[in-house]
């Protein structure tokens, strides 16, 4: 059961590293820096960062992968980050000098890790399946330092954390346990001097020390700096300690597989607290550009949001919500107090969803989170395709089923490959934001063909001789190209949930830490499925001995609810992927069942399809009139 549900995990987390030339993507960052300092030296600091910004996503994301896989999370994201640094220092002013001494660390630091990621040599600690550490000297991918490491590294942010908060005794507490538990009783310390190098042993231990004397005396870029040294020495120690070091290493009880999002929650506060001076230096542009990119950067790219969403759908999308007004209402010209109250409401919705991601998950809780994705995301779409099916049913034109089955068929497949597609690039910024956009614009294409499907049937509702009407009128359009537009329809009410299930369940997967829990969630999915279908035919059944007109006035109904709903969602997805910010209208809540948004972009849409629903029902109803009259 663990490998028919891990599949497509592996699949889409191994495959994109064959056909990447990491070289060439090294190579190009290099390009750009150059053409990034030759700008800044010209004055040209917006055009700078935005060439840094697309040095990070239309390059560095291609190794970023092989980074993750090859060298763990973390180092990932310490190199992810470091593009922003780069950004913020330039955005800052800071001196030529600076900054191209950050770009040279940077270029330097692809540049070593390029072997590693192309020969594949892990650092990221493995999991045997009664969770505990591999005994030493076994195979390179089970290295048992890559655990230590990464206790280590988790040390360095709560430093940071505490730091943040001005507590001196953590900070001393949290380096201590770096240095004498996790560095120098595991014999850490030993195994670099002997089998890597001295002098980075000494360097680490020097740099650790630092830290411990001056504590908060030390300003907060130069114990990021410190810490980044810490983390970054200690990583390229490890990577080079040959087997047999790993005999020198203790075996240590491997901790939960578990993300912790609080640091993620404290850089959104400290970034959303950054937006918030700008917009009130005047800034406004960059403020709401800010506010999209921490939507990004670190909501969307951490994993929380994901997380979240395959536990608790409803407060994910209430936490976008958030995200979205807070644009909206610098793009307003909102006072600043109206601006905080939203960020405390983000907070808010932030610690409790950090309450619901540390909560325990295994066994029912997994189950439990597995079938409510399925049932949740599913059951829209069911309902569409199980009313076409009916449809077609009761007007005897079961010949037409294959389009549904090849629609959903086909809809299934390219939600696993968009799922990989985004994947390809998971983690960054670019990915979000393009995985945004699709749906909105896959929700919006949706809206046209539902709304010409619901008017389609209901013209068709209104005939008194219905035997006479199914021969003649149904029959050829269906022949003619509706069949056409019903494939679509089934296609993309499907196609639109599937990708996001992909990646929900993806999430799951991640937190699942034994064959039980994979088992559990496999359990949950398959129940789902069950349920599904167990609806599916009672739908078609029960709607098969409704009469032929109530059917179709109840299907068009449904239709056109869910075509109104989904323009809302449709224009938030796309406010979402920062297509453009919206214009708030004050006094209106949000009602996301409705797909009702405090917004004109999404309010006026929605008001014309109302009364264009209205006007074609009178056009009908006249038409109707008339041929009842001439029948």
């Amino acid at each position: 059961m663990k490998i028919v549900i891990s599949f497509i995990l592996v699949i889409s987390m191994q495959l994109h590293l064959f056909g990447v030339d990491y070289d060439k993507e090294a190579r190009s960052i290099e390009e750009i820096f150059v053409k990034v300092v030759e700008l800044y030296k010209e004055g040209n600091s917006k055009e700078a960062r935005e060439l840094t910004q697309s040095a990070y996503f239309s390059h560095f994301e291609n190794l970023e992968a092989g980074v993750r896989i090859n060298l763990g999370q973390k180092k990932a994201y310490a190199m992810e980050k470091q593009f922003g640094e780069i950004r913020k220092a330039i955005k800052a002013s800071k001196d030529e000098q600076s900054i191209q001494t950050m770009i040279d660390s940077l270029n330097a630091e692809i540049k070593e890790i390029l072997p590693v990621i192309k020969t594949g040599a892990k650092l990221v600690a493995e999991k045997s399946d009664d969770g505990g550490l591999s005994a030493a000297g076994i195979e390179a991918n089970n290295n048992p330092w890559s655990d230590i490491y990464n206790q280590i590294a988790s040390n360095l942010q709560s430093v940071s954390n505490a730091y943040d908060s001005s507590d001196a005794k953590a900070i001393k507490n949290a380096m201590n346990k770096i240095k004498f538990d996790l560095y120098r009783n595991t014999q850490l310390e030993i195994a670099i001097r002997r089998y890597a190098n001295s002098k980075m042993d000494q360097m680490i231990q020097q740099i650790m020390g630092n830290v411990i004397s001056q504590n908060l005396n030390l300003n907060k870029e130069s114990l990021e700096q410190s810490l980044k040294d810490i983390d970054e020495l200690i990583q390229t120690a490890i990577i080079k300690l040959p087997k047999e070091s790993y005999a020198l290493a203790p075996e240590i009880k491997i901790e939960e597989k578990k993300v912790d999002f609080a640091p993620t929650v404290q850089n959104i506060k400290q970034k959303m607290s950054d937006a918030l001076k700008l917009y009130e230096s005047g800034n406004m542009g960059e403020a709401i550009s800010d506010v999209g990119d921490i939507y990004f950067d670190e909501y969307e790219a951490s994993g929380m949001e994901n997380k979240i969403g395959a536990i608790d759908n409803p407060l994910k999308t209430a936490t976008e919500a958030s995200f979205s007004k807070i644009v909206s209402l610098m793009k307003s010209g909102a006072s600043s107090d109206k601006i905080i109250a939203e960020q405390n409401e983000l907070y808010s919705k932030l610690q409790t969803s950090l309450e619901k991601a540390s909560e325990q998950t295994g066994g029912w809780a997994l189950f439990i989170y597995a079938l409510s994705i399925i049932l949740r995301e599913g059951f829209e779409a069911l309902i569409i395709v199980a009313a076409v099916v009916a449809y077609l049913l009761k007007t005897d034109n079961k010949k037409h089923l294959n389009l549904v089955y090849s629609s959903v068929s086909i809809a299934v497949i390219l939600s696993f490959v968009t799922a990989y597609a985004i994947n390809l690039i998971f983690g960054s910024s670019l990915a979000g934001q393009s995985r945004e956009i699709l749906e909105g614009i896959t929700m919006l294409v949706a809206v046209v063909l539902l709304f010409y499907v619901g008017f389609w049937l209901l013209s068709n509702a209104g005939a008194k001789k219905w035997s006479h009407y199914i021969a003649g009128h149904i029959k050829d359009s269906l022949s003619s190209g509706d069949s056409k537009a019903l494939w679509w329809t089934v296609f993309l009410a499907v196609y639109r949930e599937g990708a996001e299930t992909v990646l929900f369940y993806q999430a799951l997967i991640f937190d699942a830490s034994s064959n039980l829990d994979f088992s559990m969630i496999g359990a949950g999915f398959m129940a789902g499925i069950i349920i599904l279908l167990i609806a599916y035919f009672v739908i078609k059944a029960f709607s098969l001995k409704i009469p032929i007109k109530p059917f179709f006035i109840a299907t068009s109904m449904i239709i056109f609810y869910m075509s109104i709903v989904f323009v809302g969602k449709g224009v938030m997805e796309l406010v979402e992927g920062k297509l453009f910010v919206p214009s708030i209208i004050e006094g209106v809540s949000t009602i996301s069942w409705l797909g009702i948004y405090p917004y004109y972009e999404s309010l006026v849409p929605q008001g014309m399809m109302i009364l264009a629903l209205i006007a074609g029902i009178f056009i009908i109803k006249k038409r109707q009139l008339n041929f009842n009259k001439g029948e």
